[in-house]
């Protein structure tokens, strides 16, 4: 019997660590899987927000043409300055990386623009000119197109023919060609469709180009192997094969823009990296990884406290934690650098880190490098209670306030008391001027329904 006993032992302990490794593999692909189901059902919400946004930017913009009342007016270019905000944030969320559509953003970058300069024209006891309604007018064609083609797009995607996680796997960070799905044909289509009449092709430019010339010199001009260098220097990990420079932006700062190596690398495991480098200084401007996520491993105060680590050895030194959002198995993280106890937030960097192992899976330092330069910060007229004492009361301030510098609705940096409060469920960070108490910006980062990227 004894024998017996110890032969069916072995057999015993085989089939329970059979079960625990199916176990574990079951549990392995619900993971997976509830990952995948949270970025479908994250990109269908962005998709159905911003198919709302136009909408109403459609309804707004044929209200405005028809009224003459200055009061419904400045009521209907705040709303338009809204959603066109709104509208924006809501692209931004959607897998479109690897999408050029520079007409899409123009034309919403300048109806906001536009819609809050018209706005305070009225609210000053101005009348709008007719270039302002000429404008108008081509606007709300361009807003009836946008809003058509939008419809369409839904239209298939609730017929189920389409998925988000299609276009997903061709636009990532390290995909490159020309694969298309149906959503990036019809974003290809409506990009196109989205021209200015003749005569007025500047008319939906943006007044801030996102890679604008940097405000201070970066430094001297690099080479291509300084450029690859400052690569190699960044990854601080082996690459197979040498990075190699795929194109350059303004090499001879002929345009007055942010002049940029573009280079691509690749990990020994077959990851592709791709950097942009300044030609005036070799700093990495940004870093994209093409690797997905699929776990979730890491908390975000270890996240927070790896990335503020990898930013000093890469010669961030004393940043502020600004704020964090989940997206996609990563942790996205704003920083801001600190100046005589001010967090400047128009120069914040930020950080994502993979939530599996904390590996480094992108860096936006544009901000930084685009709008730093010598500052006189001044100092606050109001202490911190004094500028508490103008939050709303409804709002239930959360800690303490932090002196901050911020960029207003029309690009003017402002130093300004941040504080962090709720309403009900709602949670917001409040923007309040630090000389007068003016509430600057209101941000919801908490809520339901979500903001594009809900803080965590």
């Amino acid at each position: 019997m004894r024998s017996q006993r110890g032969v069916v032992w072995p057999y015993l302990l085989l089939g329970v660590a059979l079960v625990g490794a199916l176990s574990f593999g079951w549990y392995q692909t619900m993971q997976k899987n509830r990952l995948a189901l949270d970025s479908e059902n994250k990109y269908m919400s962005a998709f159905h927000k911003l198919k709302w946004t136009s909408e109403n930017i459609e309804e707004r913009t044929a209200r405005l043409l028809a009224t003459n009342d200055r009061d419904l007016q400045e009521s209907l270019l705040a709303d338009l300055r809204v959603y066109s905000a709104q509208a924006v944030e809501h692209m931004s969320v959607l897998p479109l990386v690897n999408t050029n559509h520079p007409r899409i953003e123009n034309f919403l970058n300048t109806l906001r623009e536009q819609s809050d300069l018209m706005h305070n024209r009225l609210n000053e006891g101005q009348s709008l000119t007719e270039q302002d309604w000429t404008l108008l007018t081509d606007m709300r064609k361009q807003s009836v197109f946008f809003e058509e083609e939008l419809s369409n797009l839904l239209g298939i995607v609730r017929q189920g023919h389409i998925r988000w996680a299609d276009t997903v796997r061709v636009t990532g960070a390290g995909q490159s060609g020309t694969r298309n799905t149906p959503i990036i044909k019809s974003v290809v289509a409506l990009e196109k469709a989205l021209t200015p009449p003749p005569g007025e092709e500047n008319s939906l430019s943006p007044q801030n180009d996102p890679l604008k010339a940097p405000r201070v010199d970066p430094g001297p001009r690099v080479d291509q192997a300084k450029a690859i260098a400052a690569v190699k220097n960044f990854v601080d990990m082996p690459l197979k094969g040498e990075p190699t420079v795929t194109g350059v932006s303004d090499p001879e700062d002929q345009e007055h823009t942010f002049s940029l190596y573009f280079i691509n690398a690749v990990k020994e495991n077959g990851t592709p990296l791709n950097f942009g480098i300044s030609v005036h200084g070799g700093h990495v401007i940004y870093m994209l990884d093409g690797r997905a996520v699929k776990e979730k491993t890491f908390t975000v105060p270890q996240l927070v406290e790896r990335a503020r680590k990898m930013l000093e050895k890469r010669g961030y030194r004393n940043v502020s934690y600004i704020s964090a959002a989940e997206n996609d198995g990563t942790l996205v993280m704003d920083f801001a650098v600190v100046e005589n106890g001010v967090a400047v937030m128009v120069d914040k960097i930020k950080v994502m880190l993979a939530m599996d192992n904390g590996e480094l899976v992108g860096f936006d330092a544009k901000n930084y490098w685009i709008n730093r330069h010598s500052r006189q910060l001044g100092r606050p007229k109001l202490n911190v209670d004094q500028a508490r004492a103008h939050l709303a009361p409804r709002l239930k301030a959360e800690g303490g306030g932090r002196l901050a510098l911020i960029a207003d609705r029309r690009y003017q940096e402002r130093l300004v008391w941040e504080f962090r409060g709720s309403v009900d469920d709602q949670r917001f960070r409040v923007f309040l001027d630090a000389s007068t108490g003016e509430e600057v910006d209101v941000q919801r980062i908490v809520g339901d329904p979500a903001p594009p990227l809900n803080e965590v």
